[in-house]
């Protein structure tokens, strides 16, 4: 006799794609894809996918957008002639668009439902190689709603600082809120408009935290959401260390534990900065541990690949809120260097990836 059960995302994790290395001469042969999505950044690796795709010649597009941000302006305009430049040899019809305005994801959305309203099934081509976390899951949360093919690609600094020595040689440059390190301040910090959650019979809150090298901006948001919860966390802060993929770069999950003094006794889960799908996994067993008793607030200040497990986690759990915290600038001068790998997450037709993700709940008779 059958029995009814319910399908965990375990049931359809091995059905999503996986992160491969970006072959652009390979890759590149299919029809005219729709657009191009990018952004304009200080670091050189914002050029390293537009240029690598141009050289290639076998890319082109029906539209390129690039989107500008409202911080480190100057920074950035360092590298739009190069950006501009290879856009251009992609597509004729080139395009800015501000990601740091209210009405981004309202802008990004008519963009995309003219994009579909052609008929056919729209190929993109997102290059999130120096989106920031908020830029990331905005504009995932708006593309996801389409019926499309989606291929994420980004590229991977070849040196991310701080590096072991300049941090150990000198901790508080890196850390304290005095000190530059990868960015100075908080400007804001904003609910996601994208993902306002739902606060079922006044939940008291818990808050997934992904923390970074800055301690403030983690703060911030948690004083934002339940002040009592700086002070006395309990068990109601989780905290979510990124584990670099790299070897070499394994002390920074500890330097991170230190730096946002996470105590022993907290709830953390260490995991990979480059892997979606364990960003995915971990979030749905936290949620599924506090369902129904609390509210779930994300604090997503990690990886460009945690954030895409975010995102599709957020499609999932729709319960679930975001905040952001944006800090007042970025230290452009001592961020990354360089590109030593490109990779692609290749989603193809988002019909079918909705399809796979709204199984997650449902009710199954299985033999």
């Amino acid at each position: 006799m059958g029995h009814i059960r319910q399908i965990q995302l375990s049931d359809i994790l091995s059905q999503l794609p996986r992160v491969e290395p970006l072959h652009a001469d390979s890759d590149g042969v299919r029809e005219e894809d729709a657009v191009f999505l990018c952004a304009l950044g200080f670091e050189e690796r914002c050029l390293s996918i537009p240029e690598l795709l141009a050289r290639t010649r076998r890319y082109r597009f029906t539209q390129a957008i690039y989107f500008e941000y409202a911080t480190n302006v100057d920074d950035n305009q360092v590298n739009k002639p190069r950006l501009l430049g290879a856009l251009r040899e992609l597509s004729a019809a080139v395009t800015p668009m501000s990601c740091d305005d209210d009405d981004f994801p309202a802008s990004l959305r008519t963009v995309l439902s003219h994009v579909c309203a052609e008929g056919r099934t729209p190929s993109v081509v997102f290059d999130i190689s120096v989106c920031t976390s908020r830029l990331l899951l905005l504009a995932l949360s708006v593309v996801l709603q389409f019926d499309l093919s989606l291929r994420i690609v980004y590229s991977e600094a070849n040196v991310y600082h701080p590096t072991r020595e300049e941090y150990e040689s000198d901790p508080d440059k890196w850390t304290t809120e005095e000190g530059f390190g990868l960015a100075r301040g908080v400007s804001a910090v904003t609910p996601s408009a994208e993902h306002p959650g739902s606060r079922r019979d006044m939940l008291q809150e818990v808050i997934i935290v992904f923390p970074t090298f800055k301690p403030e901006r983690a703060a911030a948001i948690i004083a934002e959401i339940d002040e009592s919860l700086v002070v006395e966390p309990k068990d109601r802060v989780v905290w979510i260390v990124g584990k670099p993929h790299l070897e070499g770069d394994s002390w920074r999950a500890e330097a991170v534990r230190e730096i946002n003094k996470i105590p022993a006794s907290a709830q953390s889960y260490e995991i990979s900065t480059f892997s979606y799908e364990q960003t995915l996994q971990t979030l749905e067993r936290i949620y599924e541990q506090r369902d129904c008793k609390y509210h779930v607030t994300l604090a997503p200040l990690g990886s460009k690949m945690q954030s895409v497990g975010i995102a599709l986690f957020c499609y999932i759990r729709h319960d679930v809120s975001v905040v952001f915290a944006t800090p007042k600038e970025y230290n452009a001068r001592q961020y990354s260097d360089g590109c030593k790998a490109v990779w692609q997450l290749d989603l193809c037709d988002l019909v079918t990836i909705r399809q796979l993700l709204d199984q997650v709940g449902q009710l199954q008779i299985v033999d």
